[in-house]
């Protein structure tokens, strides 16, 4: 009988998320620093290091902790480390593109994008974990048991294993002995906490406090909706300001501009609809609602933003870092929902 050569990771979308969030956030702040500093060489008169060796070496020490280490938080690092890798060595494929090595080739931020869209597509197909097989479960609560060997098992890591196994081949002797040695297993006894601890301890309380107050989640709701709504008045009113009207877009000679205003209002209309069904949701489902403003932010960050940056530059900063802001805000609320869900 022939066995699968992949295994679905269930923290993979996680892990994905993060190399490409770093990914587009360090091309684009890359670029912003070579911006402010008029295009600098490195290596002196006789040499140009491009960043993109930097960008490959990164990658190389991704790869090599991946490849090296074992556990959960080396998989994390390696996703940072490896999307920073990667932003910063694809932010130069215009010169490996064009006979003249032209960093500034205009069609190069296009390519990009489609690149990094198709990542996005791929990633999202390969992280969709519908139902798992029974293996599989059983292969991620036995990776997940590494915190009892570090002993740093916490009750929701346990509740969270117990869950995996329940899903399990019951019949499977292995099945059996890991539900045994998960009851057997104590979990990490509280120590005084730290100063970042406590800190942590105050928000997850302020978390909880919030959501018992009255129209919490109407509040939340509109605060997302406002936010992709900005997007698309300010994508509109660009558009305005520059034509006297819509049809006149595609009749004027800057096409690749144009193409630029059109993704731009195409992505932030895509990122308000998504806004617009959380609110709607959250009404029901605090997580699903999340879930749907994760993509609405993702959405901002990955591809709208990467439309305004290529059309005014440093100018697409704060909007980048709000988004970015929101999504880590996002990554928080989830998992606060995955562990009052486990309780």
């Amino acid at each position: 009988m022939s066995r699968p050569l992949f295994y679905r990771n269930i923290n993979a979308r996680d892990h994905l998320e993060v190399f490409l969030v770093s990914g587009i956030s360090a091309l684009l702040l890359n670029r912003f620093f070579l911006y402010l500093t008029h295009y600098p060489s490195v290596g002196g008169s006789h040499f140009h290091i491009a960043h993109m060796l930097y960008g490959g070496l990164l990658m190389l020490v991704a790869i090599t902790l991946v490849l090296t280490f074992l556990g959960e938080r080396v998989q994390k690092l390696g996703s940072l480390v490896g999307g920073i890798g990667f932003g910063i060595f694809i932010d130069e494929l215009g010169k490996f593109i064009t006979h003249d090595n032209n960093y500034f080739f205009r069609p190069t931020i296009g390519l990009i994008y489609a690149i990094f869209m198709i990542m996005y597509l791929v990633f999202n197909s390969l992280s969709r974990i519908n139902r798992l097989t029974e293996r599989e479960y059983e292969l991620n609560a036995l990776a997940q048991l590494e915190e009892a060997v570090l002993q740093d098992l916490d009750p929701t890591e346990k509740r969270r294993i117990g869950q995996l196994l329940a899903k399990a081949d019951q019949a499977r002797p292995i099945t059996q002995e890991l539900k045994q040695l998960l009851k057997r297993l104590d979990t990490v006894a509280p120590s005084e906490p730290n100063r970042l601890q406590r800190w942590l301890k105050f928000v997850d309380e302020q978390y909880e406090s919030f959501w018992r107050t009255h129209n919490s989640r109407r509040l939340i709701g509109i605060l997302f909706v406002a936010q992709a709504a900005a997007f698309v008045v300010v994508t509109l009113a660009t558009v305005f300001n520059n034509f006297d009207d819509l049809h006149q877009i595609f009749q004027a000679h800057d096409s690749y501009a144009n193409n630029l205003l059109i993704g731009q209002l195409a992505t932030s209309a895509a990122a308000g609809a998504f806004a617009i069904v959380g609110a709607v949701r959250i009404l029901s489902s605090r997580l699903q609602a999340f879930e749907l403003f994760r993509r609405a932010v993702l959405v901002n960050l990955l591809l709208t933003e990467f439309f305004i940056f290529s059309r005014i530059q440093f100018g697409a900063i704060p909007g980048f870092l709000v988004n970015l802001a929101l999504l880590l805000a996002l990554r928080y609320a989830i998992t606060e929902e995955h562990r009052a869900k486990a309780k």
